[in-house]
C-alpha cells in the first residue's frame, strides 16, 4: 500500500511525474466498471483513479496508509480515509467493485496476501475486483525489455523494504503467476507498457 514516510516526499509531485503515463490504464479500469456501482479503491494515492471514475458515477471509497497522499486526493474533492487495506474497517458484500493499483508488488507476500483476502471479502457475491500490477512481457520483444529495464530502476531507486518486495513479487511471477494462486475467476485482462503491466478483472464466485 501507499504507506508511511516514503511517500512524504512523492505526493507533492506525484501525479506530475506519473499520471500522464498512467493516464490509459486509468480509464481502461474504469471501462472495467458498470456505471454507478459502489467501488472501493486501495491504496487509493491522490485520488486520480477516483477522479476518472466519476465518469460512470460511481459511489466511490478510497483507502490509504500516507497521510500526505490522502491529503492530496482530498483537495479533489475525493471520499478517502485513513485504513489499512489489510484489515479494512467495511461489512462484507459492501461494494459491487474493488480495485488496486500498483501497490500489491510494494507488499511482503504476508501483508499482500491479507489485503488479497480483504478485497474479496467486502464484495458482493459475483462482485468484481480489478488488479493492476507487474508482469511480464512476452519472450523478445524489444520495447517490453526497455520498459522493463526502466521500471526496475525505478523500484531500485525506492530501495529499502520497497525493492525488496518488488524483487520477491518478480522472482515469483509477477501479477499473473500471483493471481493464479487464487479462486477468482479472471474475465477480461489488459497489457501496458508492452507487457510489463496488466490490468486484470476477476469475479467474486
Amino acid at each position: 500500500m501507499s504507506g508511511g514516510k516514503e511517500y512524504t516526499f512523492l505526493a507533492p509531485g506525484y501525479d506530475a511525474l506519473f499520471e500522464p503515463l498512467l493516464k490509459r490504464m486509468r480509464e481502461t479500469i474504469v471501462d472495467m466498471i458498470p456505471p454507478q456501482s459502489r467501488v472501493l479503491e486501495v491504496a487509493c494515492g491522490t485520488g486520480a483513479q477516483a477522479v476518472r471514475l466519476r465518469r460512470i458515477d460511481s459511489e466511490y471509497t478510497g483507502v490509504d496508509l500516507s497521510a500526505d497522499m490522502l491529503s492530496r486526493a482530498r483537495r479533489k474533492n475525493v471520499n478517502c480515509h485513513a485504513a489499512d487495506g489489510s484489515d479494512l474497517p467495511y461489512n462484507g458484500g459492501e461494494f459491487d467493485a474493488a480495485t488496486i493499483s500498483l501497490a500489491l508488488h510494494e507488499m511482503d507476500p504476508e501483508m499482500r496476501n491479507s489485503v488479497m483476502r480483504e478485497l474479496t471479502r467486502v464484495l458482493r457475491p459475483g462482485g468484481l475486483l480489478i488488479v493492476a500490477d507487474y508482469t511480464f512481457p512476452a519472450p523478445g520483444t524489444r520495447f517490453g525489455a526497455l520498459f522493463k529495464a526502466g521500471i526496475h530502476l525505478i523500484e531500485r531507486i525506492a530501495g529499502g523494504s520497497h525493492y525488496r518486495n518488488y524483487r520477491h513479487f518478480m522472482a515469483t511471477g509477477g501479477l499473473r503467476s500471483y493471481l493464479g494462486r487464487f479462486e477468482t475467476p479472471i474475465l477480461d485482462e489488459e497489457p501496458f507498457f508492452r507487457g510489463n503491466i496488466a490490468v486484470v478483472k476477476l469475479r467474486r464466485p
